[in-house]
């Protein structure tokens, strides 16, 4: 009954047409390459071990080896003519001795940066990650071969496509790819790369983090069926924000928006993005900020208040991840290359390609985003501020139930910074987006109370 209230009242309000959907998105995931995502894990395996801890000096073996052959990479993705279109650097810093560090270390994340074209829009940041380094059984082995084909060669091999597939597209915003090292140590390297852009005070609206994104195949069940999910990859989001302060938990409370984080909007983004685009791997939204007992480099941003996900696999068989290359009883284990799926890769490749060019294209969301609170109304009015880009072209409001997990309902309303509807504030949750006259969409702003 609700629902088909909610509907009527949808159809009640004035609707406009939306943009077309832009050509892009689907331009650029063309061009991803499963032959290339294969090589890359293939050579980083290739590498021996990546382990933070290992060689440096060698050209063949090690953690030194692999972060140079990455940097080429992100360098032979631009085009000859333009070599500036792609902006490659290592991020080096020394890490004292703690946690799994034995003693002061550097530790080295390769940074390509693809700046935005769009002068308003330059300044915003989308970042991706993958962490570089590897590891065997004991989290302190330097030495044993460590392949880290899935963990995290996969997430690698998708920082190198994005590099060749969006180094010539027309972006308004800046992409930045970084391949962390440290992260099997203790998130190091994502958490100085974090802290740093803190204190410089960077614009980093998105962070997508790719960690074990090849190897579809999971366990082996009772009956001898593997479990397998090669048309999804799981989504990551915080609710709570990790570094909430006592007032702001406070607010969060009042407003009843525990699952309404920048993380969380950011998660909803990317599941409209893959429907809107079709895309052959679809997101499958966890509504938690990681998997338990382990931990990814997004949760490095999110302790600085930067909104980022986790991508990773369905199914994992722990056969496969943080083990020594052996077989024992018949049963094989190690991280191998041979358990990545190039064509489900490629996919969520593409996934991360269609959801980097709608944000990176989009206005940005509008901000002070609030439903009017002064009076009792049956009615709910909204009002915002407007987003700076030269091309926003309007506004989306959208609404769903306090239950539902995602946005149900939106209303074009057009560009104005105010709009009253027939729904209850009582009944429901409200947001704003911003879109373009491309039909880029921003992601989702949570309406919060105000007085006026």
């Amino acid at each position: 009954m609700l629902t088909t209230l909610l509907m009527a009242a949808a159809i009640s309000q004035p609707q406009l047409p939306p943009p077309p959907p832009p050509s892009l998105p689907g331009e650029v995931m063309a061009k991803v390459s499963p032959e290339r995502c294969r090589e890359t894990v293939d050579t980083l395996v290739g590498f021996g071990t990546r382990h933070t801890l290992s060689e440096t000096e060698s050209d063949t073996r090690g953690i030194g080896a692999a972060r140079r052959w990455v940097a080429e990479q992100f360098r032979a993705a631009a085009p000859e003519d333009n070599p500036g279109a792609i902006e490659v650097s290592f991020d080096r810093f020394t890490q004292p001795a703690g946690r799994r560090i034995p003693a002061p270390t550097e530790i080295v994340n390769v940074v390509a940066r693809i700046p935005g074209s769009m002068p308003e829009a330059a300044g915003r940041e989308y970042l991706v990650l993958a962490h570089l380094d590897s590891r065997a059984s004991d989290g302190m082995d330097a030495e044993s071969d460590a392949p880290g084909a899935n963990d995290d060669g996969s997430g690698v091999a998708v920082l190198i496509e994005l590099a060749h597939v969006l180094v010539d597209a027309e972006l308004d915003s800046t992409v930045v790819l970084i391949a962390t090292s440290g992260e099997e140590q203790g998130l190091y390297g994502a958490r100085h790369y974090a802290e740093q852009a803190k204190k410089e005070g960077r614009d980093i609206r998105a962070v997508l983090n790719n960690d074990m994104v090849g190897d579809p195949g999971g366990p082996i069940d009772p009956d001898g069926t593997e479990r397998r999910a090669p048309e999804l990859v799981r989504v990551f989001s915080e609710g709570l924000p990790i570094g909430a302060t006592t007032e702001e938990a406070a607010a969060i409370r009042r407003l009843s928006s525990e699952s309404d984080s920048t993380s969380r909007e950011l998660a909803r983004a990317i599941a409209e993005i893959s429907a809107r685009e079709q895309t052959a791997v679809k997101p499958f939204l966890i509504f938690r900020p990681d998997r338990f007992l382990r931990g990814g480099d997004h949760t490095a941003f999110n302790e600085m208040g930067y909104p980022a996900v986790r991508f990773t696999v369905v199914h994992e068989n722990y056969d496969r991840q943080h083990q020594d290359v052996r077989e024992e009883d018949g049963v094989q284990y190690g991280d191998l290359p041979e358990h990545v799926d190039a064509e489900y890769l490629a996919n969520v490749a593409r996934l991360n390609a269609a959801v980097l060019v709608h944000l990176a294209n989009a206005p940005s969301a509008p901000t002070n985003v609030r439903m009017l609170t002064a009076e009792l109304s049956p009615n709910t009015t909204l009002r915002w501020d407007p987003s700076p880009e030269p091309d926003v072209a309007g506004y989306e409001v959208v609404w769903r139930d306090t239950i539902s997990a995602t946005w149900d309902w939106a209303n074009d309303v057009g560009d104005r910074t105010e709009y009253t509807m027939a729904l209850s504030k009582d009944n429901l949750f409200f947001g704003v987006r911003a879109y373009d006259s491309d039909g880029y969409r921003s992601p989702v702003v949570f309406a919060t109370a105000a007085k006026e």
